[in-house]
């Protein structure tokens, strides 16, 4: 379906439910109005007037249900729920409720309510006719303009959330480009120059024996501080910009970064049945960017792990649930205290960053040690999947 079909499919419905809005309401009114007179006619004022009770309630009420119908249908014939101007609206609920106050009366002399009225019956009943057939219509009116304006209201909070959601995901999309290419520079061209940086230096200690020991020596110290900048500056900066295996999904990303502790911290990776179901490689309905969130919530809560640590044991879990991926690492360290976290943490950052896309960080004391770090990341492809959280299987950090 195109956007005119859209289009005109939500003017559809916009105008049944003006019209349900503006005729429901309108007889709802009158209709209460029409009883309330009608037992007010037949017992109230029969107990002054002889003649009111001589005539049967059923009577009354007939009349005054024909009068109901007819300000109903004429709003109908009239088509004012299609009415946008308020001159026009008025204009509408007035000429009916003439013909409303105009065929009640016919009603009445049909139903032998009155018998030889005089003209002053005749005037009282015309105009108190009209007057509750006003009220009631101009309470439909009054409910359908309401009705216009909360929606459009609505419409308007819509279009702004959806312009704010685009232009996080194209911020969100340009962050992913940039640090694809930053990483790509830096482990492809960087690292190939200072290969050849090293390769030059070794080659000029291989042919020059002129060299004292002194400039040998400082030249090889040259060559391992290279050889330190590239496999591990150049490699680690590299890696922060953009995770390995990123591409690859979630938990194989996951896998490597935990993979890179050291080997006396112990790691456990559990993943949930939910997470394996949409982060498949073969269709991923989890994006990079929020894969890569992921990542950062681990990659904070590892490094909480190592500077308030020591900690011996890290867990990951991750799951999904009501839509979104959950997150979950938990260490053994010191035991977390909130006094002691500063407002401008790198944990205070990433939990921003969630918020902006309708996510949330919560980290919290262990039980007797450490720290538990959770995230919830919204996952768009998905709308409001149930599952139970953390409720997958158990896996070693290489075999998750």
């Amino acid at each position: 379906m195109n956007e005119t079909a859209l289009a005109q499919a939500q003017r559809a419905r916009d105008v049944r439910g003006d019209r349900v809005v503006l005729l429901r309401g309108t007889a709802i009114v009158a209709a209460g109005y029409a009883f309330g007179a009608a037992l007010q006619a037949a017992y109230v004022y029969g107990q002054v007037i002889p003649a009111f009770a001589e005539v049967p309630l059923w009577r009354r009420l007939a009349a005054n249900a024909v009068g109901v119908c007819a300000l109903v249908a004429v709003l109908w014939v009239l088509r004012v729920y299609k009415v946008h101007s308020l001159p026009r609206l008025v204009a509408g609920a007035v000429a009916a409720s003439l013909t409303c106050a105009v065929v009640r009366w016919g009603a009445q002399i049909v139903f032998d309510v009155y018998r030889d009225p005089s003209p002053t019956t005749q005037g009282a009943e015309l105009f108190g006719g009209f007057i509750v057939a006003l009220v009631s219509a101009g309470i439909g009116v009054w409910s359908l303009i309401s009705r216009r304006r909360a929606r459009a209201g609505i419409r308007a909070s819509e279009r702004r959330t959806v312009h704010v959601e685009m232009a996080v995901s194209s911020l969100e999309q340009e962050e992913i480009r940039v640090r694809r290419e930053v990483a790509e520079g830096l482990h492809g061209t960087l690292q190939n120059k200072l290969v050849v940086v090293d390769a030059r230096l070794q080659s000029v200690l291989d042919r020059s024996r002129d060299l004292c020991e002194q400039d040998a020596e400082a030249l090889r110290w040259v060559r391992d501080e290279l050889a330190v900048a590239r496999e591990i500056d150049v490699r680690q900066m590299s890696r922060l910009l953009y995770p390995e295996r990123l591409e690859l999904g979630l938990v194989p990303a996951v896998r490597a970064l935990l993979g890179r502790l050291p080997s006396t911290i112990a790691t456990r990776l559990v993943v949930g049945d939910g997470v394996r179901e949409v982060d498949d490689p073969v269709g991923s309905r989890v994006s990079v960017g929020e894969r890569l969130l992921a990542v950062r919530v681990v990659e904070e809560a590892i490094t909480n792990a190592l500077k308030h640590g020591p900690a011996m044991t890290v867990q990951v879990f991750l799951q999904v649930a009501n839509g979104a991926l959950l997150v979950r690492v938990e260490n053994d360290g010191e035991l977390f205290d909130p006094e002691l976290a500063g407002a401008a943490s790198g944990t205070a950052r990433l939990r921003e960053r969630l918020e902006l896309v309708g996510g949330r960080l919560r980290i919290s004391p262990g039980d007797g040690v450490g720290a538990v770090l959770e995230a919830r990341i919204p996952l768009v492809a998905l709308d409001g999947r149930q599952d139970h959280p953390f409720g997958g299987r158990t896996s070693p950090t290489g075999s998750a």
